[in-house]
């Protein structure tokens, strides 16, 4: 109960119309407890597909885990508007995962993202599926002329690239110049030549010097789940 009044304060939760029909988007960070990952991969998993298969308004989850440390985790979380992140919220799937979080989940933090750029197609997740995490500082006075080149280059590679399954990127309620950037590749080969393609080589040089920082997370699937279809610049 504690946790549900926490998530129903935070700021998407605002008496706002414009904030109420757009997209909600979350990134929880995890801990683990020690000896629960198993335990965790087996909840998320049952979580993600009831939620994913039976709610209308939830549109994806996705559980991650860092590579070089297992007892910390990560939910990448999107929901058609606020009211979809509500029923969520009340749903069968969500009490039994919150039912069963204390005895494998130690903390849980809770960003609130404003979304920027949506893109995905239909998810089947194998072996070979890989996921990137990163987080982008901008310059304060570069945050529009990044935004004008990044999300181009987003909807780009997702029309057409095969491989690349998911680009999802959103700023920080909190530090509207932190960006979060997450994707979906269908193997590390179609990754690598998204790397190589003329959208992202001109993207990764006219943004040069636009960031403060970057930060790459090291991160591997645990569990991937989506509708697909989304197709929304905010």
């Amino acid at each position: 109960m504690l946790l549900i009044c926490m998530l129903l304060s935070s700021p998407v939760f605002a008496k706002n119309p414009d904030i109420q029909d757009k997209t909600v988007m979350n990134i929880f960070n995890i801990g683990i407890r020690p000896d629960q990952d198993r335990h965790f991969d087996e909840i998320a998993r049952q979580t993600i597909s009831a939620s994913v298969d039976h709610e209308a308004g939830t549109l994806a989850m996705y559980a991650l885990k860092r590579r070089d440390n297992i007892h910390q985790a990560y939910m990448v979380e999107l929901y058609e508007n606020e009211s979809a992140w509500r029923k969520h919220l009340g749903s069968e799937p969500y009490k039994a995962f919150a039912a069963r979080a204390p005895e494998i989940i130690e903390q849980k933090q809770k960003i609130t993202l404003m979304p920027q750029f949506l893109g995905d197609k239909h998810i089947v997740q194998n072996k070979r599926t890989i996921n990137n995490l990163v987080v982008v500082e901008v310059k304060p006075e570069f945050q529009t002329a990044f935004k004008n080149i990044v999300l181009p280059e987003m909807a780009e590679s997702l029309r057409v690239e095969k491989g690349v399954l998911a680009m999802y990127a959103a700023t920080d309620v909190n530090n509207i110049n932190r960006w979060y950037f997450y994707e979906i590749y269908t193997s590390e080969e179609d990754y690598q030549l998204h790397r190589q393609t003329p959208h992202f080589k001109n993207y990764i040089a006219q943004t040069s010097d636009m960031s403060a920082s970057k930060k790459a997370i090291p991160v591997e699937p645990v569990f991937l789940q989506n509708k697909g279809g989304i197709s929304s610049g905010k």
